[in-house]
C-alpha cells in the first residue's frame, strides 16, 4: 500500500528567533536549540500555537503548509523548498 509520509514538523514561532535577512533551517535551528533533534529527515513547516514574528528570513524545507507559506511571505521572507532525496535547494 501507499506509505504515509512523515514529517517532522517544525512550528514557525521556532523561527520567531531568527534574525532578520537570515536563512533557517532544521540545522540552523538544532543548533540554536530552538528545535530538538528529529528522527525524521523531511521537515515540513506548519503554523505555530503562537504568532509568526520574524521579518524577512528565507526558510528552507521540504514542505511547508500553505498558512505557513502565507505567513513567511507575508512578513517578507522567503520558502525555499529542499529535495526529499538530496536535501538540496529545488529551483521554485
Amino acid at each position: 500500500g501507499h506509505e504515509k509520509e512523515i514529517f517532522n514538523l517544525i512550528k514557525l514561532d521556532d523561527l520567531n528567533g531568527a534574525a532578520e535577512g537570515s536563512t533557517v533551517n532544521f540545522d540552523s535551528l538544532l543548533e540554536s536549540s530552538a528545535v530538538t533533534k528529529s528522527k525524521y529527515d523531511v521537515h515540513k513547516v506548519v503554523v505555530g500555537r503562537e504568532d509568526f514574528t520574524a521579518k524577512g528570513v528565507t526558510v528552507q524545507a521540504h514542505a511547508f503548509t500553505k498558512a505557513a507559506r502565507d505567513a513567511i511571505e507575508g512578513s517578507g521572507g522567503k520558502c525555499e523548498l529542499l529535495s526529499k532525496t538530496t536535501g538540496a535547494v529545488l529551483e521554485a
